[in-house]
C-alpha cells in the first residue's frame, strides 16, 4: 500500500526528543528517514534501569518512542571521510534535520549553505534551544527553560504555589510538530519552484503560540493570565478536575452542558441561579461555592458511576488514568494505537502508534528503532554504491561501526 511520503528521504542528524519525533512522523507515513550518529553512540545516559523477565535493562525510552521506521548509519563526523559519505548521502535526499549548537554546527561545518554546496534544492531543518537569529542564538536551550521564558510554567499549577512545569517534554513535541510542518511546506514550495530553503524552529518559539488566548488578553487589555490550577480562568467551576472516591476525573460542562450537569445529573437545579461574569466579584463566590457542591457531589461516587451518570445527560468528561492504565484503553486500542514489535534484546514490546489517520495512505509500522549503524551496509551499497572493499576502509579507519547482529 502507498504511504503519502513515499520517494522522500530525510538525513536526520538529529538526538534526543524534538527533531527525532518530527523525523519518525515523517517516517511513520513512509518517508525513508536515515539515522546518522556517531559510532559506539551512548543513547542511555538519561534513561533509567528496569527489569524485565528476571533481567536488569537500561534502555532509552527517548529513543524508543521516536526512532521507529528509521535506517540507521553511523558516521564519525569529525573525519573528513565522514563528512565525504555524508555529502554523498545528501546528493541523493531531499530533506536534512539537525538540532545542533551553533557552537557544534560551526565546529563540524554542517551548515545549510555547506548542504546547498552539494545539492541546491535541499531542505534544511534545524532545530534550536532560541532560535537561529537575534542576540541570544548563540545559547543553548532545553524543554524546561523554554516552558519557563515562554510562559508556560507562569500559567501551570495551583494559585497559591510556585509556577509547574508540564509533566512531558512539552516544549520538545510541540517543537518538533512545528518542525515537521514546516519542512513538508518547504517540500511543497520546492515541488513548484524548484528552490531548497532553511526551515528554523525553535523551543522558545514554540511555546508562545500554544497559550490558548492568554498572551493575546495581555496584548489587547493588559490582563495577565495566572495559574488556576485545575480549573480553566474563564469556565469555573464548569471546567476542571475533581476527586472521586477511587481517583480524579475532568468535568468538561460549559456552555448548555452546565444547566444539565447542575439540574439532571446533580439533581440541583436549586444551583442554577448564575451570576453574570462581567460582575466578576459575586461570579467568582458562585464558582467557590459550586466548586464545593461539585466535589461533594463526585466523592460520594467512583469515576465509573459518576461518568455513567453524566453519559445519560451527555456530559463531556473523562477519567484520569495512569501511564499504567492508558494501555488498556478499548478507545485507543480500537484507533489502533498500540503498535507491537519484537527489539532485541527485550523481546516483543509495545509502543504508541501514530495518531495521525490517512485514508489512502495509513501509517505503518515497518521496523523497530534502529542499533546504530544496524544499516552501514545496506545504504552504502543501496543508495551509494559503495562495494565492500570501500565499506570496509571507512571501518577500519574509524569513519563508521562494522554492525554485528
Amino acid at each position: 500500500m502507498a504511504s503519502a511520503l513515499d520517494g522522500i528521504r530525510v538525513i536526520d542528524l538529529s538526538q534526543m526528543i524534538a527533531a527525532p519525533y518530527c523525523t519518525q512522523i515523517l517516517a511513520d507515513m513512509g518517508a525513508d528517514v536515515i539515522k546518522v550518529e556517531r559510532p559506539g553512540v551512548v543513547r542511555d545516559s538519561f534513561s533509567p534501569s528496569f527489569e524485565r523477565d528476571g533481567k536488569r535493562f537500561s534502555i532509552s525510552g527517548f529513543f524508543l518512542g521516536n526512532n521507529r521506521n528509521k535506517r540507521a548509519v553511523s558516521l564519525d563526523l569529525s573525519k573528513p571521510e565522514a563528512k565525504e559519505v555524508l555529502a554523498d548521502l545528501l546528493r541523493v535526499s531531499d530533506v536534512v534535520v539537525e538540532n545542533y549548537s551553533l557552537h557544534t554546527r560551526t565546529l563540524l561545518g554542517l551548515t545549510e549553505e555547506w548542504g546547498w554546496s552539494v545539492r541546491p534544492d535541499l531542505i534544511w531543518a534545524s532545530l534550536t534551544g532560541l532560535g537561529r537569529t537575534g542576540p541570544e542564538a548563540h545559547r543553548n536551550g532545553y524543554d524546561y527553560s523554554a516552558q519557563a521564558r515562554g510562559g508556560w510554567l507562569s500559567i501551570t499549577g495551583d494559585p497559591d504555589g510556585p509556577p509547574m512545569k508540564a509533566g512531558n517534554s512539552l516544549a520538545d513535541y510541540y517543537a518538533g510538530l512545528h518542525l515537521c510542518v514546516g519542512l513538508l511546506g518547504a517540500l511543497r514550495h520546492r515541488e513548484r519552484t524548484g528552490e531548497g530553503q532553511l526551515v528554523d524552529v525553535s523551543l522558545l518559539d514554540s511555546i508562545p503560540p500554544v497559550l490558548d488566548g492568554f498572551p493575546m488578553w495581555y496584548s489587547i487589555g493588559g490582563v495577565v493570565t495566572h495559574r488556576n490550577g485545575h480549573f480553566h480562568p474563564l469556565h469555573q467551576p464548569s471546567y476542571g478536575m475533581y476527586a472521586c472516591n477511587d481517583g480524579y476525573i475532568v468535568l468538561v460542562a460549559s456552555g448548555p452542558a452546565w444547566p444539565r450537569f447542575v439540574g439532571d445529573v446533580m439533581q440541583r437545579p436549586d444551583l442554577l441561579e448564575t451570576p453574570t461574569v462581567t460582575d466578576r466579584e459575586a461570579y467568582l463566590e458562585y464558582a467557590n461555592h459550586m466548586i464545593e457542591e461539585v466535589r461533594a457531589w463526585m466523592g460520594e461516587r467512583t469515576r465509573e458511576e459518576a461518568g455513567a451518570m453524566m453519559d445519560e445527560h451527555r456530559i463531556p468528561h473523562e477519567p484520569v488514568r495512569d501511564l499504567g492504565e492508558i494501555w488498556d484503553d478499548p478507545q485507543l486500542e480500537a484507533r489502533e494505537m498500540f503498535w507491537e514489535y519484537e527489539y532485541a534484546p527485550l523481546g516483543k514490546i509495545k509502543t504508541i502508534g501514530s495518531p495521525i489517520h490517512l485514508s489512502r495512505t495509513p501509517t505503518t509500522f515497518r521496523m523497530p528503532p534502529p542499533q546504530c549503524g544496524e544499516h552501514n551496509t545496506e545504504v552504502l551499497q543501496e543508495l551509494l554504491h559503495y562495494d565492500d572493499e570501500r565499506i570496509a576502509k571507512l571501518a577500519v579507519a574509524g569513519v563508521l561501526d562494522t554492525y554485528e547482529e
